[in-house]
C-alpha cells in the first residue's frame, strides 16, 4: 500500500498498523524458536512498537476490538520480560567482571553462573507460556481489526476518518513530546531518579510514535531519530546503573567487592548523567520536536 502525506487517516492507519503487526509476528515466529538475547529484545521492541501503533490509531476502530489486541500484545510483552532482565543482567556482571579483574572477578563468575541457572528456568518457563498462545489466531484476529475502521458515521469521541494523516501525525507526535519536555526541567537535578526513569518511559513512547509514522517523513529523519534514540540508550544506561546498584546489595558478595563494584557503577551513572545534560545544552527536545513538525 503506498501512502502518501494526504493520505485520508481510515487508509493510513491500516497500512501503518499492518506494518507495524507484520514485523510484530515475524519477531514471535523467530523468537518463539531461537531464544536468544537478540531476538527476545527484538520481539519486546517490535510487540512496544505495535502497542503504540494501537495506541496511536485508538480513535480510529472500535474500541472493544483494539483493547482486545493491546491486551494480547501486552501479554506477550510482559511474559518476556524475566528472561529479558536475567539476559541484561547477565551482560552487566560479564561486563564489570572485565573491569574489576581478576580480585573481585571470581565473585562475580560465581553470580554469572547462579543467574545462568536462572536463565535456564526463565526460558523453560516462557516456552511453556507461548504454548498457551496462539499466534496464528491472534494473527487472523488483528488483520481483521485493522481492516475494520471508522469511515462512515463514526460515533462521539472518534477521529475524523478523512483527515490528512500528516496533520493527524503532528498532533499526535506533539502529544508525545509534550510529556518529555513535562518531565525535562526535573529530570536535569542528579538525584532525581524516579523522574529521569519516568523521562526514559516518555522518550520511549515518543521515539516508537515517531518510528509509526516515519514512512510520511524525508531521508532527514534518520538524523533526527538517531538523536532521539540516542536519549533513550543514555536515560536507559542511567535507570540500569541505579537497578544494579540496587541489586549488587542483595547478591551475597564479599563486602570489598561490592563496595568496588558501587564505586564503579556510581562514577558510570556520574559520566552517563553528564552525557545527558550535554545532549540536552546540544539537541534540546524543542529542537527535535520543530524538525520532526517540518518533515510532516
Amino acid at each position: 500500500m503506498v501512502l502518501m502525506k494526504k493520505t485520508p487517516l481510515w487508509i493510513a492507519s491500516k497500512g501503518l498498523l499492518a506494518e507495524r503487526g507484520s514485523d510484530f509476528f515475524r519477531c514471535l515466529e523467530t523468537a518463539v524458536i531461537t531464544y536468544n538475547p537478540v531476538d527476545i529484545h527484538d520481539l519486546r521492541v517490535a510487540s512496544r512498537r505495535l502497542r503504540e501503533g494501537l495506541s496511536l490509531f485508538s480513535k480510529c476502530y472500535p474500541a472493544d476490538r483494539l483493547s482486545y489486541m493491546r491486551k494480547a500484545v501486552r501479554k506477550i510483552t510482559d511474559m518476556l520480560g524475566d528472561l529479558r532482565n536475567i539476559d541484561e543482567y547477565l551482560d552487566f556482571l560479564r561486563e564489570e567482571a572485565i573491569e574489576l579483574g581478576p580480585v573481585h572477578g571470581l565473585e562475580l563468575a560465581d553470580c554469572i553462573d547462579r543467574y545462568e541457572v536462572k536463565r535456564a528456568k526463565a526460558q523453560k518457563q516462557l516456552k511453556r507460556e507461548f504454548r498457551k498462545t496462539r499466534p496464528a489466531t491472534l494473527r487472523k484476529y488483528f488483520v481483521r481489526t485493522i481492516h475494520s475502521p471508522y469511515i462512515f458515521d463514526p460515533p462521539s469521541g472518534a477521529v475524523d476518518p478523512f483527515i490528512a494523516i500528516d496533520d493527524f501525525a503532528r498532533e499526535s507526535i506533539d502529544q508525545r513530546l509534550a510529556s518529555v519536555l513535562e518531565l525535562v526541567p526535573v529530570a536535569r537535578l542528579p538525584l532525581q531518579a524516579a523522574c529521569q526513569h519516568r523521562l526514559r518511559i516518555a522518550v520511549k513512547h515518543y521515539r516508537y510514535r515517531i518510528e509509526v509514522l516515519s514512512p510520511f517523513m524525508d531521508e532527514k529523519y534518520r538524523e533526527v531519530h538517531a538523536h532521539v534514540k540516542e536519549y533513550q540508550e543514555i536515560l536507559g544506561r542511567i535507570h540500569d546503573l541505579d537497578v544494579f546498584i540496587e541489586l549488587i546489595r542483595g547478591m551475597g558478595i564479599a563486602k570489598h567487592t561490592e563496595i568496588a563494584l558501587a564505586e564503579l557503577l556510581t562514577a558510570k551513572r556520574e559520566t552517563s548523567f553528564a552525557a545527558f545534560l550535554a545532549k540536552l545544552d546540544t539537541v534540546p527536545f524543542e529542537v527535535i520536536g520543530a524538525r520532526i513538525r517540518s518533515l510532516l
